[in-house]
């Protein structure tokens, strides 16, 4: 009787029901992550419904809601599609993946028949790239040799990249930059991208090649020395400025003297010439000889004029 109801029911034999998932798949944040699925079921159903879940929102064997994707929905999250088929291919793609979608997938299907879960399913880790340099202490500077390495925390390596120095692509495609003479201008911000993926973009790694020539040491002793000269050239300036003045004041002295002298002795030569004293003597002759009239000898005088100009008249009238 139990051969019977095995050949009744074949559909619960689980060698013809089965998900094929790939090996764990790690992946680059902003990266595009797909999961190659296969699927089987018995012969003479049709796949009327499929389903993928997250583990990290979902429970078991995804019995129920939620889904990040339902093929009798509509609102699917924009991410997560299917690019497989309702036969065989259950493959979904992921865009620009991060770390929240980190965690266990499973697919789930729903025949005319019946319905099934592939167990265990499949797990997805997502991580950032880094910029790594060869030496991580010490300074750089300039004729030294350095390495800046893209990496990504995840199994296997990159095979290319894109390499970015202050937000600029240049033209290097492999993991590995190498300066094997580096000099001043190649400090900058640098960062790396998988190939075709910007959205993968690193943090940026900042260097600085410091510049022997004017490295914190030899400034110091440059300003300490500009200083220095500025000083120096100053104390002199200002020394040579009192010795001048210094030097000036005796000669002022010297000329004031002699012409306090000159002026003395030209003074005193010339009142001992015989013309000065004539002219001196006269000055005092024509000084002596003015004399002012008392008020009464004025009016006298006045009157007198008065009468002749009386008598004047007086006889032309007679006339």
């Amino acid at each position: 009787m139990l051969q019977v109801i095995l050949l009744l029911l074949p559909g619960v034999v689980s060698a013809e029901w089965k998900v094929n998932y790939p090996p764990p798949i790690c992946a680059a944040r902003g990266s595009d992550a797909t999961i190659d699925c296969n699927f089987k079921y018995p012969q003479g159903q049709q796949v009327q419904q499929l389903l993928w879940c997250s583990m990290t929102s979902n429970h078991g064997d995804c019995h129920y809601n939620p889904y990040v994707y339902d093929s009798e929905a509509n609102n699917n999250q924009n991410n997560f599609q299917y690019i497989g088929n309702k036969t065989s291919d259950c493959s979904l793609l992921i865009s620009n993946i991060n770390q929240a979608h980190s965690g266990e997938y499973k697919f789930r299907f729903i025949t005319s028949v019946d319905r099934w879960t592939g167990n265990p399913g499949v797990n997805i880790l997502v991580h950032d790239l880094r910029v790594s340099r060869s030496r991580e202490n010490g300074s750089t500077v300039v004729g030294d040799s350095l390495n800046l390495t893209c990496t990504l925390k995840c199994p296997g390596g990159l095979a290319e990249v894109q390499w970015f120095k202050n937000g600029d692509p240049i033209q290097q495609s492999d993991p590995l930059l190498t300066f094997s003479r580096i000099t001043a201008k190649d400090s900058g911000n640098y960062s790396c991208s998988l190939r075709n993926f910007k959205t993968t973009v690193s943090e940026e790694f900042t260097i600085y090649i410091e510049d022997v020539a004017w490295s914190p040491a030899v400034l110091i002793i440059v300003v300490v020395s500009l200083f220095s000269l500025v000083f120096i050239t100053a104390a002199v300036m200002l020394i040579r400025r009192r010795k001048a003045k210094a030097h000036r004041k005796p000669v002022e002295e010297r000329e004031e003297a002699q012409d306090s002298l000159y002026s003395t002795l030209q003074k005193t030569a010339y009142t001992n010439l015989p013309e000065a004293k004539d002219v001196q003597q006269e000055d005092e002759v024509e000084y002596s000889s003015i004399s002012i009239k008392p008020k009464e000898l004025l009016q006298t005088s006045a009157n007198t004029e008065q009468q002749d100009d009386s008598t004047i008249y007086s006889t032309v009238m007679n006339g």
